[in-house]
């Protein structure tokens, strides 16, 4: 279940650089290296989340199953809003200027900072220490294979549907950690 939460936590990466292929000035290379800051901006976020969790949530230990559910809710709650924007196409981002992909880069790590929230043992502690890797490595993926896709009207559909499908997967993991 852990990896499916992975999986389903760093989609966003695959919608974001859906834009990328727009633009027929962008490069292999400059999308390569877009998709990279994304995916290093997921691992990062989630190590954020989980240094700021290991400073209180601790305090919450005695209803973590709770928390997990809320906080799984939470996430899924945002992945179904992206959903609707998914479909209409405004989510596409198109990059001109390097601030502009850290601002992406931090607004696709929200989820990837909520879910570092509950790493701690007592909360959904997935891969331990490697998770941030595994998070990297996991968006990295997603994002190469939103390169390397064409862009089309089909494209977003497939998109909207991935989105909402892994929204459920995150809304289902919470609720596996109910029980």
């Amino acid at each position: 279940m852990d990896y499916v939460f992975v999986i389903s936590l760093t989609f966003c990466v695959c919608v974001a650089s859906t834009a990328f292929n727009i633009e027929k000035k962008n490069g292999w290379w400059r999308n390569m290296l877009f998709v990279c800051a994304l995916a290093a901006g997921q691992g990062l976020m989630y190590w954020l989340g989980s240094l700021l969790g290991g400073t209180f949530m601790y305090k919450f230990e005695s209803f973590a199953k709770v928390i997990v559910l809320l906080l799984c809710f939470m996430i899924a709650f945002r992945m179904v809003m992206d959903t609707l924007k998914i479909k209409s196409g405004k989510n596409l981002f198109l990059i001109d200027k390097p601030k502009q992909l850290i601002f992406l880069a931090i607004a696709l790590g929200i989820n990837a900072l909520i879910a570092g929230l509950m790493a701690g043992d007592a909360f959904l502690p997935l891969f331990g220490k490697t998770t941030p890797l595994i998070i990297t490595g996991s968006a990295l993926i997603w994002g190469l294979i939103g390169i390397g896709t064409k862009f089309s009207q089909t494209k977003l559909l497939i998109n909207s549907l991935l989105n909402f499908v892994a929204a459920l997967a995150i809304l289902a993991t919470g609720l596996v950690a109910m029980f």
